[in-house]
């Protein structure tokens, strides 16, 4: 019975220097880290997508393991948080970043490259049109939900 005491008791005050070690952390520091996860994941969607989309420059590749890290990646959102309201957060910063990253890499060859004028505008509009689809039904977006999404139930589901 003894050794059952102290276990609990041993439990207790790992939980209670948990606690102090919690509200130590400044809400900066707090930011900083869902912004980090959120971004950092982002980044690795954001990849995954391109290279989903963009099979043709990553041939040595099978087309599966783009999409599995994109999964992965929104998946990392909710692993790396420590509580749902972060995870929240970090996977919104994830979206928006991820989003963008992704149009400026569709849309850089155009500036990159010596287009005129007149033809950039043109491609421009194209090139929104066909991405803007390709994110919301095809690699970005279905990846980083379905993979966050996931997670969450898993985690809800072993966890409770």
């Amino acid at each position: 019975m003894g050794s059952g005491d102290s276990n609990a008791a041993s439990e207790s005050a790992a939980r209670g220097d948990a606690a102090r070690r919690s509200a130590r952390v400044s809400p900066a520091a707090d930011q900083l880290r869902f912004v980090g996860v959120g971004i950092a994941t982002g980044l690795l969607v954001a990849l995954a997508a391109y290279g989903v989309n963009r099979s043709q420059m990553v041939a040595a590749v099978p087309a599966w393991v783009p999409f599995v890290a994109g999964l992965l990646g929104g998946a990392y959102v909710h692993v790396l948080s420590r509580d749902l309201g972060e995870s929240v957060r970090a996977f919104l910063v994830a979206l928006v970043f991820s989003t963008a990253l992704y149009v400026a890499a569709a849309l850089a060859p155009l500036w990159l490259l010596s287009y005129d004028p007149v033809a950039r505008d043109l491609l421009i509009q194209s090139i929104l049109r066909e991405e803007i689809a390709r994110l919301v039904f095809a690699s970005l977006i279905p990846q980083l939900f379905v993979g966050y999404l996931s997670a969450v139930v898993v985690d809800g589901t072993f966890r409770s």
